[in-house]
């Protein structure tokens, strides 16, 4: 234990930073409360897209699937190109207790037949539908990103609030207990000892003021 001074000084300093650390505790708790709840909402959310991500990427698949079976292969690939495009997202930052999260804006990416710049008289309608699927594989996308860079931000911080409050409960508090209990114990240890040190001291002026007294009358008889 890191040696204190035991004066009534620092048994204050010390009492009022325990009372300190407890409301940390406290506050700490409840903002890890919060964001656990924030959490698990969330988790559920970012579940849900996960699912549809799946869904849409089987659906995908096997429209692409289907494509080359009656258009082949080349056609397809000669297709591509068309519907290439650069893809712009806006990102925001959002606080959710303290926690600083990306917070990615969910627009619709799918695009109609006349913004892809191409015709469906002679474009192949199955053509069309493997774009349309794979479009919808990248809302999936950037809805499940949002979702989980906030998930891991927010897991990292229930982290770290986690292990701030055992440090408080574990290390510190106790830390400040001991000595508390030092302190206490020392200035009692002297209160005790300054009570019998007077206790002495005023038995001692009894008894010469006795002595005294037996003198003057022992000088009087003479």
């Amino acid at each position: 234990m890191e040696q204190v001074s035991p004066t009534r000084i620092n048994l204050l300093v010390l009492r009022t930073r325990n009372e300190l650390a407890k409301d940390g505790i406290r506050l700490l708790r409840s903002k890890r409360e919060a964001l656990v709840r924030e959490f698990l909402i969330l988790m559920g959310d970012a579940a849900k897209s996960r699912d549809t991500l799946e869904n849409r990427i089987e659906a995908a698949f096997a429209s692409l699937i289907f494509a080359k079976g009656f258009l082949g292969e080349d056609i397809l690939k000669s297709a591509a190109p068309m519907h290439r495009r650069d893809i712009n997202i806006d990102v925001k930052i959002k606080n959710i207790m303290g926690v600083i999260v990306p917070e990615i804006e969910e627009i619709s990416l799918k695009r109609s037949v006349d913004a892809r710049g191409i015709s469906p008289i002679f474009e192949s309608h199955r053509a069309i539908e493997v774009a349309d699927r794979f479009e919808d594989i990248l809302n999936s996308i950037v809805s499940v990103a949002s979702r989980e860079v906030k998930l891991k931000r927010l897991g990292n911080e229930i982290k770290t609030t986690t292990r701030k409050i055992n440090a408080l409960e574990e290390i510190l508090i106790p830390s400040l207990m001991k000595k508390i209990k030092y302190i206490k114990r020392v200035l009692e240890e002297r209160e005790r000892e300054d009570k019998f040190r007077l206790k002495r001291f005023k038995s001692l002026k009894s008894s010469g003021k006795h002595s005294a007294v037996y003198l003057r009358n022992s000088a009087v008889a003479v």
